[in-house]
Protein backbone atom coordinates (compact mmCIF):
# COMPACT_ATOMS: atom_id res chain seq x y z
CA UNK A 1 0.00 0.00 0.00
CA UNK A 2 1.54 3.45 -1.01
CA UNK A 3 2.24 5.32 2.05
CA UNK A 4 2.42 2.11 4.08
CA UNK A 5 5.40 1.59 6.56
CA UNK A 6 4.96 -2.18 8.02
CA UNK A 7 7.76 -2.05 11.44
CA UNK A 8 9.31 -4.71 13.92
CA UNK A 9 5.71 -4.92 15.34
CA UNK A 10 4.30 -6.14 12.17
CA UNK A 11 1.22 -3.78 12.13
CA UNK A 12 1.19 -1.46 9.20
CA UNK A 13 0.99 2.03 10.02
CA UNK A 14 0.33 4.74 7.55
CA UNK A 15 2.83 8.20 6.99
CA UNK A 16 1.27 9.86 10.01
CA UNK A 17 1.80 6.90 12.38
CA UNK A 18 -1.67 5.52 12.75
CA UNK A 19 -2.32 1.83 12.99
CA UNK A 20 -4.24 0.61 9.61
CA UNK A 21 -6.59 -1.76 11.70
CA UNK A 22 -8.18 1.03 13.80
CA UNK A 23 -10.50 2.64 11.80
CA UNK A 24 -9.13 6.71 11.61
CA UNK A 25 -12.00 8.26 12.73
CA UNK A 26 -10.71 7.35 16.34
CA UNK A 27 -7.89 9.62 16.05
CA UNK A 28 -9.64 12.74 14.67
CA UNK A 29 -10.72 14.63 17.10
CA UNK A 30 -14.52 14.16 17.70
CA UNK A 31 -16.76 17.15 16.12
CA UNK A 32 -20.54 17.46 17.40
CA UNK A 33 -22.03 17.05 13.92
CA UNK A 34 -25.35 17.50 15.34
CA UNK A 35 -24.18 21.01 16.23
CA UNK A 36 -22.69 22.12 12.73
CA UNK A 37 -26.06 23.86 11.87
CA UNK A 38 -24.46 26.57 14.35
CA UNK A 39 -21.57 27.17 11.63
CA UNK A 40 -23.91 26.71 8.56
CA UNK A 41 -26.50 29.71 9.96
CA UNK A 42 -23.39 31.59 10.34
CA UNK A 43 -22.12 31.04 6.78
CA UNK A 44 -25.96 31.40 5.39
CA UNK A 45 -25.87 35.25 7.01
CA UNK A 46 -22.95 36.27 4.39
CA UNK A 47 -23.96 34.12 1.66
CA UNK A 48 -27.26 36.71 1.94
CA UNK A 49 -25.21 39.51 2.04
CA UNK A 50 -22.99 38.30 -0.83
CA UNK A 51 -25.42 36.68 -2.97
CA UNK A 52 -28.76 37.50 -2.22
CA UNK A 53 -31.49 35.79 -0.65
CA UNK A 54 -32.65 33.34 -2.68
CA UNK A 55 -28.74 31.86 -2.89
CA UNK A 56 -28.88 32.04 0.82
CA UNK A 57 -32.09 30.11 0.99
CA UNK A 58 -31.30 27.51 -1.25
CA UNK A 59 -28.55 26.58 1.11
CA UNK A 60 -29.63 26.54 4.17
CA UNK A 61 -33.19 25.28 3.68
CA UNK A 62 -32.81 23.47 0.55
CA UNK A 63 -29.63 21.58 1.21
CA UNK A 64 -28.74 21.61 5.06
CA UNK A 65 -32.35 21.79 6.79
CA UNK A 66 -33.71 18.71 4.82
CA UNK A 67 -30.35 17.10 4.98
CA UNK A 68 -30.22 17.55 8.88
CA UNK A 69 -33.89 16.48 8.97
CA UNK A 70 -33.16 13.56 7.16
CA UNK A 71 -30.63 12.82 9.55
CA UNK A 72 -32.75 13.29 12.71
CA UNK A 73 -35.03 10.83 11.98
CA UNK A 74 -32.02 8.16 12.38
CA UNK A 75 -30.00 9.63 14.76
CA UNK A 76 -31.46 11.07 18.94
CA UNK A 77 -28.79 13.63 18.71
CA UNK A 78 -29.77 15.64 15.59
CA UNK A 79 -33.58 14.91 16.45
CA UNK A 80 -32.73 17.07 19.85
CA UNK A 81 -31.24 19.74 17.81
CA UNK A 82 -33.91 19.64 14.81
CA UNK A 83 -35.99 22.68 17.22
CA UNK A 84 -33.07 24.89 17.52
CA UNK A 85 -31.61 24.54 14.24
CA UNK A 86 -35.54 25.41 12.98
CA UNK A 87 -35.84 28.66 15.55
CA UNK A 88 -32.01 29.57 14.16
CA UNK A 89 -33.61 29.17 10.08
CA UNK A 90 -36.61 31.35 11.61
CA UNK A 91 -33.75 34.01 12.75
CA UNK A 92 -31.96 34.36 9.83
CA UNK A 93 -34.75 34.79 7.27
CA UNK A 94 -37.91 36.60 7.73
CA UNK A 95 -41.57 35.08 7.33
CA UNK A 96 -42.02 36.67 3.68
CA UNK A 97 -38.57 35.10 2.38
CA UNK A 98 -39.58 31.61 4.12
CA UNK A 99 -42.93 31.64 2.58
CA UNK A 100 -42.09 33.02 -0.97
CA UNK A 101 -39.11 29.98 -1.07
CA UNK A 102 -41.61 27.25 0.34
CA UNK A 103 -44.11 28.70 -2.57
CA UNK A 104 -41.54 28.40 -5.02
CA UNK A 105 -40.69 24.69 -4.82
CA UNK A 106 -42.15 21.65 -6.35
CA UNK A 107 -45.44 20.63 -4.70
CA UNK A 108 -44.10 17.41 -3.04
CA UNK A 109 -40.72 19.66 -2.04
CA UNK A 110 -43.39 22.37 -0.64
CA UNK A 111 -45.22 20.19 1.72
CA UNK A 112 -42.50 18.70 3.18
CA UNK A 113 -40.72 21.99 3.78
CA UNK A 114 -44.25 23.26 4.96
CA UNK A 115 -44.50 20.69 7.72
CA UNK A 116 -40.37 20.99 8.71
CA UNK A 117 -41.09 25.14 9.08
CA UNK A 118 -44.47 24.86 10.64
CA UNK A 119 -46.39 26.59 7.66
CA UNK A 120 -49.91 26.43 6.73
Amino acid sequence: MLGTTVPRSGIAHDRLGTPRNKPIWRYIRRVRFERIWVEQCRATKAIKRRFGAKSALDYLIGEKLITFADAARQEPAFAKQLPRFLAAVWQVFNEYEIAGYVASRRPIARKRLRQLLYLR
